[in-house]
């Protein structure tokens, strides 16, 4: 597997898009002489943190996940969840059997995107990884961004598992410290709902793309009749904000949503086009599953349903509107802002 050395290493500045050298631990700008640390063995570019915890705290929590618990993936999944008050145990449940499917899923939507041999990869919000490690039987260039330093010490630990060799970096993907054009692919799973700006993040990610490369995004739709994966309340994106977050306190006694963009495909479409990207494909959100029963049985068999009733054409289209999940593939090309034809795969 490729590793790249820190001669190879492509980051600039995030805040004035300067050639960063790399010191023994630490990044260093000299036109602005901003330093950004290595913790852990991951560079932290971060100008700010996640909506949940400050910078602070947030590297605290990845130190207790690193010294706290056993090192390896399972235990530090577990143990994340035992040290995370807004996720109830039922849905924590559920999230880990999400982040144990990863690769599976991945694999079958890296087969959507059309991966070579010669991609620069991005997983944008990696995450624990489970797109890196589906990339890692494509391409040798793999890089994994996330805001959260707590995932990226568990994705770190997991990848070491597998024999996967990846550049994992913390960062803020609305200042990213990657140039202009650097990759071929970008997937982004679940990302748009957690990011402070969902349309400074396409722009972002537009920015990344290299000319004649293509973004694979999917998310949970807003306008889903069925449980939110956040909440596994039903239609809940059609209560009004207030109404909404009072709801799902009541019944979750957490408002899990407070920090979440809640999305659709029409309007990811519309933010695209307006940052040069044309839909390329729009699709209900194709799941694979896999063979260790890692969700609850009664996930298993609606996850099932769904996979057969997605591959009716009449059911697909309603899906896309009202489904749970959507995914889109985006191209970027000099001829961008053009209206092309939409495949609804």
């Amino acid at each position: 597997m490729h590793s790249n050395t820190k001669d190879e290493d492509p980051f600039v500045c995030p805040q004035c898009r300067t050639k960063l050298s790399a010191q023994t631990d630490h990044y260093q700008c000299s036109r602005c002489n901003r330093e950004y640390p290595v913790i852990f063995g991951i560079a932290d570019f971060r100008i700010r943190s996640d909506p949940y915890l400050s910078l602070q705290q947030e590297r605290a929590k990845a130190k207790r996940l690193v010294t706290e618990t056993e090192q390896n993936f399972s235990a530090m999944l577990d143990y994340y969840y035992e040290i995370t008050d807004d996720v109830p145990p039922a849905l924590a449940t559920r999230y880990k059997a999400y982040h144990l499917n990863g690769p599976k899923q991945a694999q079958q939507s890296l087969a959507r995107l059309g991966m070579s041999s010669g991609d620069v990869f991005l997983d944008a919000g990696c995450g624990t990884g489970g797109a890196l490690i589906a990339a890692a039987e494509h391409c040798s260039h793999i890089y994994g961004v996330d805001i959260a330093l707590r995932w990226l010490v568990i994705c770190q630990q997991r990848l070491k598992e597998q024999g996967i060799t990846a550049t994992l970096v913390c960062a803020d993907i609305e200042a990213p410290p990657f140039p202009d054009g650097y990759f071929s692919k970008i997937t982004a799973t679940d990302l748009l709902e957690n990011v402070y700006s969902v349309d400074n993040t396409l722009v972002a990610l537009g920015r990344l793309l290299k000319t004649g490369g293509k973004l694979w995004l999917a998310g949970s739709n807003k306008f889903c009749l069925g449980p939110h994966p956040s909440t596994r309340l039903w239609a809940v994106g059609y209560f009004p904000g207030k109404l909404r977050s009072r709801l799902v306190k009541r019944l979750r006694g957490v408002d899990s949503l407070r920090f979440i963009n809640l999305i659709s495909p029409g309007r990811i479409i519309r933010y695209a086009r307006q940052c040069g990207l044309h839909t390329q494909m729009l699709s209900p959100r194709m799941v694979a599953l896999d063979e260790e029963g890692n969700y609850p049985a009664i996930d298993r068999l609606l996850i099932k349903t769904y996979i057969v009733v997605a591959r009716l054409p009449l059911a697909r289209q309603l899906l896309i509107r009202v489904g749970p999940a959507f995914e889109m593939i985006l191209g970027k090309s000099p001829y961008s802002m053009e209206s092309k034809g939409v495949d609804q795969a």
